[in-house]
Protein backbone atom coordinates (compact mmCIF):
# COMPACT_ATOMS: atom_id res chain seq x y z
CA UNK A 1 0.00 0.00 0.00
CA UNK A 2 1.17 3.52 -0.79
CA UNK A 3 -0.14 7.01 0.04
CA UNK A 4 -2.88 8.41 -2.18
CA UNK A 5 -3.25 11.89 -3.64
CA UNK A 6 -5.84 13.90 -1.73
CA UNK A 7 -7.41 15.14 -4.97
CA UNK A 8 -7.24 12.37 -7.61
CA UNK A 9 -6.62 9.35 -5.31
CA UNK A 10 -3.68 8.25 -7.46
CA UNK A 11 -0.30 7.17 -6.02
CA UNK A 12 1.44 10.12 -4.38
CA UNK A 13 4.50 10.91 -2.28
CA UNK A 14 4.59 14.71 -1.90
CA UNK A 15 3.23 16.12 1.36
CA UNK A 16 1.50 19.48 1.50
CA UNK A 17 4.33 21.89 2.45
CA UNK A 18 2.02 23.89 4.73
CA UNK A 19 0.25 21.30 6.90
CA UNK A 20 2.24 18.11 6.23
CA UNK A 21 -1.08 16.30 6.54
CA UNK A 22 -2.05 15.20 3.00
CA UNK A 23 -0.31 13.85 -0.07
CA UNK A 24 -0.42 15.21 -3.62
CA UNK A 25 0.77 14.04 -7.03
CA UNK A 26 3.67 15.53 -8.90
CA UNK A 27 3.25 19.27 -9.42
CA UNK A 28 2.73 18.78 -13.16
CA UNK A 29 -0.71 17.28 -12.46
CA UNK A 30 -1.76 20.43 -10.53
CA UNK A 31 -3.73 18.38 -8.00
CA UNK A 32 -2.72 20.67 -5.17
CA UNK A 33 -4.02 23.71 -7.04
CA UNK A 34 -7.30 21.94 -7.83
CA UNK A 35 -7.86 20.63 -4.29
CA UNK A 36 -9.85 23.60 -3.04
CA UNK A 37 -11.42 21.53 -0.26
CA UNK A 38 -8.00 21.00 1.31
CA UNK A 39 -7.24 24.70 1.11
CA UNK A 40 -10.18 25.23 3.47
CA UNK A 41 -8.78 22.70 5.96
CA UNK A 42 -5.04 23.17 5.58
CA UNK A 43 -4.38 25.44 8.58
CA UNK A 44 -6.64 23.35 10.83
CA UNK A 45 -4.92 20.14 9.82
CA UNK A 46 -1.56 21.71 10.55
CA UNK A 47 -2.73 22.05 14.16
CA UNK A 48 -3.61 18.36 14.18
CA UNK A 49 -0.20 17.38 12.83
CA UNK A 50 1.48 19.60 15.43
CA UNK A 51 -0.05 17.30 18.10
CA UNK A 52 1.93 14.29 16.83
CA UNK A 53 4.75 14.67 19.37
CA UNK A 54 2.32 14.85 22.27
CA UNK A 55 0.34 11.87 20.99
CA UNK A 56 3.60 9.92 20.61
CA UNK A 57 4.75 10.64 24.14
CA UNK A 58 4.69 7.65 26.50
CA UNK A 59 7.34 8.52 29.10
CA UNK A 60 6.47 5.69 31.46
CA UNK A 61 7.64 3.00 29.04
CA UNK A 62 11.25 1.86 28.76
CA UNK A 63 11.62 2.59 25.04
CA UNK A 64 10.14 -0.56 23.52
CA UNK A 65 7.48 1.62 21.83
CA UNK A 66 9.99 3.86 20.02
CA UNK A 67 10.24 1.84 16.76
CA UNK A 68 6.42 1.80 16.60
CA UNK A 69 6.21 5.59 16.50
CA UNK A 70 8.67 6.35 13.69
CA UNK A 71 7.82 7.86 10.32
CA UNK A 72 7.95 4.54 8.47
CA UNK A 73 4.95 3.43 10.57
CA UNK A 74 2.77 6.16 9.04
CA UNK A 75 2.46 4.35 5.70
CA UNK A 76 3.30 0.72 6.41
CA UNK A 77 2.53 -2.16 8.78
CA UNK A 78 6.04 -3.58 8.25
CA UNK A 79 7.60 -2.10 11.40
CA UNK A 80 4.75 -3.39 13.56
CA UNK A 81 4.81 -6.82 11.95
CA UNK A 82 8.58 -7.04 12.46
CA UNK A 83 8.20 -5.99 16.10
CA UNK A 84 5.53 -8.63 16.83
CA UNK A 85 7.54 -11.33 15.07
CA UNK A 86 10.65 -10.46 17.09
CA UNK A 87 8.48 -10.50 20.20
CA UNK A 88 7.50 -14.04 19.25
CA UNK A 89 3.75 -13.53 19.38
CA UNK A 90 3.03 -13.88 15.65
CA UNK A 91 4.52 -16.30 13.16
CA UNK A 92 6.26 -15.58 9.89
CA UNK A 93 4.34 -16.40 6.73
CA UNK A 94 6.19 -19.72 6.42
CA UNK A 95 5.37 -20.87 9.97
CA UNK A 96 2.17 -22.28 11.44
CA UNK A 97 -0.08 -19.39 12.59
CA UNK A 98 -0.10 -18.80 16.35
CA UNK A 99 -3.35 -18.69 18.33
CA UNK A 100 -3.31 -15.84 20.81
CA UNK A 101 -4.73 -12.32 21.24
CA UNK A 102 -2.29 -10.81 18.76
CA UNK A 103 -3.53 -12.70 15.71
CA UNK A 104 -6.06 -10.08 14.61
CA UNK A 105 -4.10 -7.11 15.96
CA UNK A 106 -1.86 -6.87 12.90
CA UNK A 107 -4.09 -7.90 10.00
CA UNK A 108 -7.40 -6.56 11.28
CA UNK A 109 -10.90 -8.00 11.14
CA UNK A 110 -12.15 -7.29 7.62
CA UNK A 111 -15.76 -7.93 8.59
CA UNK A 112 -14.86 -11.29 10.11
CA UNK A 113 -13.43 -12.48 6.79
CA UNK A 114 -9.70 -11.85 7.31
CA UNK A 115 -7.40 -14.86 7.58
CA UNK A 116 -6.81 -14.15 11.26
CA UNK A 117 -10.50 -13.55 12.02
CA UNK A 118 -11.69 -16.78 10.40
CA UNK A 119 -9.94 -18.88 13.06
CA UNK A 120 -11.38 -16.96 16.02
CA UNK A 121 -13.59 -19.03 18.31
CA UNK A 122 -15.50 -16.77 20.69
CA UNK A 123 -16.68 -19.83 22.64
CA UNK A 124 -13.10 -20.72 23.68
CA UNK A 125 -11.88 -19.20 26.97
CA UNK A 126 -8.27 -18.02 27.18
CA UNK A 127 -6.07 -17.19 30.19
CA UNK A 128 -3.88 -14.08 30.35
CA UNK A 129 -0.78 -16.26 29.98
CA UNK A 130 -2.01 -17.90 26.77
CA UNK A 131 -3.67 -14.75 25.39
CA UNK A 132 -0.73 -12.39 25.78
CA UNK A 133 1.70 -15.22 24.96
CA UNK A 134 4.61 -13.36 26.59
CA UNK A 135 7.37 -15.29 28.35
CA UNK A 136 8.30 -12.69 30.97
CA UNK A 137 6.04 -13.04 34.03
CA UNK A 138 6.59 -9.36 34.92
CA UNK A 139 5.03 -8.37 31.59
CA UNK A 140 1.53 -9.68 32.38
CA UNK A 141 -0.93 -8.41 35.02
CA UNK A 142 -2.00 -10.90 37.64
CA UNK A 143 -5.51 -12.28 37.27
CA UNK A 144 -6.94 -10.94 40.51
CA UNK A 145 -9.02 -8.04 41.76
CA UNK A 146 -7.48 -4.76 42.85
CA UNK A 147 -7.70 -4.05 46.57
CA UNK A 148 -7.06 -1.06 48.80
CA UNK A 149 -3.73 -2.65 49.76
CA UNK A 150 -2.32 -2.41 46.23
CA UNK A 151 0.00 0.29 44.93
CA UNK A 152 -0.53 3.90 45.95
CA UNK A 153 -3.75 4.72 44.10
CA UNK A 154 -6.67 7.01 44.77
CA UNK A 155 -10.26 5.78 44.62
CA UNK A 156 -13.29 7.80 43.53
CA UNK A 157 -16.55 8.11 45.46
CA UNK A 158 -17.74 4.77 44.06
CA UNK A 159 -14.61 2.89 45.10
CA UNK A 160 -13.15 2.75 41.57
CA UNK A 161 -9.38 3.29 41.16
CA UNK A 162 -8.65 6.63 39.49
CA UNK A 163 -6.39 5.83 36.54
CA UNK A 164 -5.27 8.73 34.34
CA UNK A 165 -2.24 7.30 32.55
CA UNK A 166 -0.51 4.11 31.48
CA UNK A 167 1.91 4.69 34.35
CA UNK A 168 -0.97 4.52 36.84
CA UNK A 169 -2.12 1.17 35.47
CA UNK A 170 1.34 -0.36 35.13
CA UNK A 171 2.16 0.56 38.73
CA UNK A 172 -1.18 -0.61 40.09
CA UNK A 173 -0.95 -3.95 38.30
CA UNK A 174 2.79 -4.32 39.00
CA UNK A 175 3.79 -4.60 35.34
CA UNK A 176 7.33 -3.90 34.21
CA UNK A 177 7.70 -0.74 32.05
CA UNK A 178 9.51 -2.98 29.55
CA UNK A 179 6.23 -4.81 28.86
CA UNK A 180 4.35 -4.16 25.59
CA UNK A 181 0.96 -5.29 26.94
CA UNK A 182 -0.42 -1.76 26.45
CA UNK A 183 -0.66 -2.56 22.74
CA UNK A 184 -3.60 -4.84 23.55
CA UNK A 185 -4.67 -3.44 26.92
CA UNK A 186 -5.76 -0.21 25.22
CA UNK A 187 -9.16 -1.85 24.66
CA UNK A 188 -10.19 -2.84 28.22
CA UNK A 189 -8.39 0.16 29.74
CA UNK A 190 -10.22 2.58 27.46
CA UNK A 191 -13.52 0.94 28.42
CA UNK A 192 -12.63 1.19 32.11
CA UNK A 193 -11.60 4.84 31.64
CA UNK A 194 -14.96 5.56 30.00
CA UNK A 195 -16.79 4.10 32.99
CA UNK A 196 -14.63 5.69 35.68
CA UNK A 197 -14.14 9.08 34.01
CA UNK A 198 -17.57 9.64 32.42
CA UNK A 199 -19.86 7.27 34.29
CA UNK A 200 -20.29 8.83 37.72
CA UNK A 201 -24.00 9.60 37.20
CA UNK A 202 -24.84 6.20 35.61
CA UNK A 203 -23.00 4.39 38.43
CA UNK A 204 -24.85 6.46 41.03
CA UNK A 205 -28.21 5.64 39.43
CA UNK A 206 -27.40 1.93 39.21
CA UNK A 207 -26.43 1.88 42.89
CA UNK A 208 -29.60 3.74 43.91
CA UNK A 209 -31.69 1.18 42.02
CA UNK A 210 -29.62 -1.65 43.55
CA UNK A 211 -28.85 -3.22 40.21
CA UNK A 212 -25.74 -3.65 38.01
CA UNK A 213 -24.44 -0.90 35.75
CA UNK A 214 -25.59 -1.69 32.21
CA UNK A 215 -23.00 -0.92 29.53
CA UNK A 216 -23.73 -1.53 25.84
CA UNK A 217 -20.59 -1.70 23.68
CA UNK A 218 -21.47 -1.18 20.01
CA UNK A 219 -19.38 -1.79 16.92
CA UNK A 220 -17.43 -4.76 18.27
CA UNK A 221 -15.15 -6.42 15.71
CA UNK A 222 -11.63 -7.71 16.44
CA UNK A 223 -12.33 -7.48 20.18
CA UNK A 224 -14.04 -10.84 19.63
CA UNK A 225 -10.55 -12.35 19.43
CA UNK A 226 -9.68 -11.27 22.97
CA UNK A 227 -12.94 -11.51 24.88
CA UNK A 228 -11.17 -12.64 28.04
CA UNK A 229 -8.84 -9.64 27.99
CA UNK A 230 -11.86 -7.64 29.14
CA UNK A 231 -11.68 -9.44 32.45
CA UNK A 232 -9.30 -6.61 33.24
CA UNK A 233 -12.30 -4.29 33.61
CA UNK A 234 -13.59 -6.54 36.37
CA UNK A 235 -10.20 -6.94 38.03
CA UNK A 236 -9.88 -3.15 38.28
CA UNK A 237 -13.16 -2.98 40.19
CA UNK A 238 -12.81 -3.87 43.86
CA UNK A 239 -15.32 -6.64 44.57
CA UNK A 240 -17.36 -4.44 46.89
CA UNK A 241 -17.68 -1.51 44.45
CA UNK A 242 -20.10 -2.17 41.56
CA UNK A 243 -21.47 -4.94 39.37
CA UNK A 244 -21.46 -4.52 35.58
CA UNK A 245 -23.69 -6.12 32.97
CA UNK A 246 -21.81 -5.58 29.73
CA UNK A 247 -23.46 -6.29 26.39
CA UNK A 248 -21.49 -6.41 23.14
CA UNK A 249 -23.52 -5.76 20.00
CA UNK A 250 -21.98 -7.34 16.91
CA UNK A 251 -23.35 -6.98 13.41
CA UNK A 252 -24.17 -10.47 12.16
CA UNK A 253 -21.94 -10.03 9.11
CA UNK A 254 -19.01 -9.23 11.43
CA UNK A 255 -19.10 -12.57 13.27
CA UNK A 256 -16.33 -15.05 12.39
CA UNK A 257 -17.65 -17.97 10.36
CA UNK A 258 -17.36 -20.57 13.14
CA UNK A 259 -19.30 -18.33 15.55
CA UNK A 260 -22.35 -17.80 13.38
CA UNK A 261 -25.66 -19.51 14.02
CA UNK A 262 -26.29 -18.51 17.61
CA UNK A 263 -27.84 -15.13 18.40
CA UNK A 264 -26.23 -14.59 21.80
CA UNK A 265 -23.61 -15.87 24.22
CA UNK A 266 -23.39 -15.09 27.94
CA UNK A 267 -20.19 -15.28 29.99
CA UNK A 268 -19.20 -14.55 33.57
CA UNK A 269 -15.92 -12.72 32.96
CA UNK A 270 -15.26 -12.05 36.65
CA UNK A 271 -17.31 -12.18 39.84
CA UNK A 272 -18.53 -8.63 39.16
CA UNK A 273 -18.70 -8.46 35.35
CA UNK A 274 -21.01 -10.46 33.08
CA UNK A 275 -20.74 -10.24 29.31
CA UNK A 276 -23.44 -11.00 26.77
CA UNK A 277 -22.53 -11.03 23.07
CA UNK A 278 -25.55 -10.37 20.84
CA UNK A 279 -25.68 -10.46 17.05
CA UNK A 280 -27.71 -7.76 15.32
CA UNK A 281 -27.89 -4.06 14.55
CA UNK A 282 -28.40 -1.64 17.42
CA UNK A 283 -31.66 0.26 17.18
CA UNK A 284 -32.72 -1.66 14.08
CA UNK A 285 -32.98 -5.44 14.48
CA UNK A 286 -32.21 -5.00 18.20
CA UNK A 287 -34.27 -2.72 20.43
CA UNK A 288 -31.91 -1.38 23.14
CA UNK A 289 -34.76 -1.16 25.66
CA UNK A 290 -36.21 -4.66 25.20
CA UNK A 291 -33.74 -7.01 23.48
CA UNK A 292 -30.55 -6.45 25.49
CA UNK A 293 -31.17 -7.29 29.16
CA UNK A 294 -32.54 -3.86 30.00
CA UNK A 295 -32.05 -0.27 28.86
CA UNK A 296 -28.43 0.93 28.92
CA UNK A 297 -26.89 3.31 31.42
CA UNK A 298 -23.95 3.85 29.07
CA UNK A 299 -23.21 3.21 25.39
CA UNK A 300 -19.56 2.87 24.38
CA UNK A 301 -17.97 2.58 20.95
CA UNK A 302 -14.25 1.88 20.53
CA UNK A 303 -12.62 3.33 17.40
CA UNK A 304 -16.18 4.05 16.41
CA UNK A 305 -15.92 6.36 13.40
CA UNK A 306 -19.58 7.31 13.55
CA UNK A 307 -19.52 8.28 9.86
CA UNK A 308 -18.12 4.90 8.74
CA UNK A 309 -21.35 2.85 8.76
CA UNK A 310 -24.95 3.85 8.34
CA UNK A 311 -25.82 1.62 11.30
CA UNK A 312 -24.29 4.21 13.67
CA UNK A 313 -27.26 6.44 12.81
CA UNK A 314 -29.46 4.29 15.06
CA UNK A 315 -27.02 4.69 17.98
CA UNK A 316 -26.84 8.46 17.57
CA UNK A 317 -30.64 8.69 17.31
CA UNK A 318 -31.06 6.63 20.46
CA UNK A 319 -28.72 8.93 22.39
CA UNK A 320 -30.58 12.00 21.09
CA UNK A 321 -33.89 10.60 22.33
CA UNK A 322 -32.48 9.28 25.64
CA UNK A 323 -30.47 12.14 27.16
CA UNK A 324 -30.18 10.24 30.44
CA UNK A 325 -27.90 7.67 28.73
CA UNK A 326 -24.19 8.51 28.63
CA UNK A 327 -22.43 7.86 25.33
CA UNK A 328 -18.62 7.58 25.15
CA UNK A 329 -16.72 6.95 21.91
CA UNK A 330 -13.15 6.87 20.68
CA UNK A 331 -11.66 7.60 17.30
CA UNK A 332 -8.36 7.14 15.51
CA UNK A 333 -7.52 10.75 14.68
CA UNK A 334 -8.45 14.25 15.74
CA UNK A 335 -10.16 15.24 12.51
CA UNK A 336 -12.55 12.29 12.57
CA UNK A 337 -13.04 12.59 16.32
CA UNK A 338 -14.00 16.24 16.13
CA UNK A 339 -16.52 15.69 13.34
CA UNK A 340 -18.06 12.65 15.02
CA UNK A 341 -18.20 14.37 18.42
CA UNK A 342 -20.06 17.25 16.76
CA UNK A 343 -23.00 14.91 16.20
CA UNK A 344 -23.64 15.24 19.93
CA UNK A 345 -23.66 19.03 19.88
CA UNK A 346 -21.30 21.63 21.30
CA UNK A 347 -20.86 19.92 24.68
CA UNK A 348 -19.77 16.67 23.08
CA UNK A 349 -17.54 18.54 20.63
CA UNK A 350 -15.78 20.34 23.48
CA UNK A 351 -15.29 17.05 25.33
CA UNK A 352 -12.93 15.67 22.67
CA UNK A 353 -9.53 14.94 24.23
CA UNK A 354 -6.52 12.68 23.84
CA UNK A 355 -7.19 9.31 25.37
CA UNK A 356 -4.52 8.59 28.02
CA UNK A 357 -4.93 4.89 27.19
CA UNK A 358 -4.43 5.22 23.44
CA UNK A 359 -2.35 2.48 21.86
CA UNK A 360 1.38 3.36 21.91
CA UNK A 361 1.77 2.83 18.21
CA UNK A 362 1.43 5.09 15.17
CA UNK A 363 -1.01 3.53 12.70
CA UNK A 364 -0.68 3.81 8.92
CA UNK A 365 -3.24 5.85 7.05
CA UNK A 366 -2.95 6.07 3.29
CA UNK A 367 -5.23 8.95 2.31
CA UNK A 368 -3.67 11.51 4.66
CA UNK A 369 -0.78 12.00 7.08
CA UNK A 370 -2.67 12.89 10.24
CA UNK A 371 -1.45 11.31 13.50
CA UNK A 372 -3.47 8.11 13.86
CA UNK A 373 -3.67 5.93 16.98
CA UNK A 374 -6.03 3.17 18.01
CA UNK A 375 -8.40 4.71 20.60
CA UNK A 376 -6.49 7.93 20.06
CA UNK A 377 -9.20 10.41 21.01
CA UNK A 378 -12.15 10.10 23.36
CA UNK A 379 -15.38 12.11 23.51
Amino acid sequence: KIPLCWHCRGPASILCPVCDAVYFCDASRKCRDLAWSHQCLCNTWKLYVDHRDELSSFPCFSGWQTPLLQKDCFTSENAYETYLMELGVIASQEDTPKRNWWTTELHGWAGGASTSAKDVDIFHRVSYADGFALDNIDWIPQERHVTANDADVKFDEHGLPILDSWQDWYQLRQISPTSPVALLATFPLTLYYAIQHYGSVPVTVAKMLERPLRVHVVGIEKELNFVDLFREVGYLLPKESIQIEMTWIVREDMLPQNSKGGKSLSLQLTSNVTLTIVAGTYGDSLDPDFDLNGSPDMIVGLNAGLYAYESWRHVVTYLYTHPNVTGVFTDYNEHSGLNCASLGGSKARKSLSMNPFRQPRAMPVYCMNLPQFSNGFVY
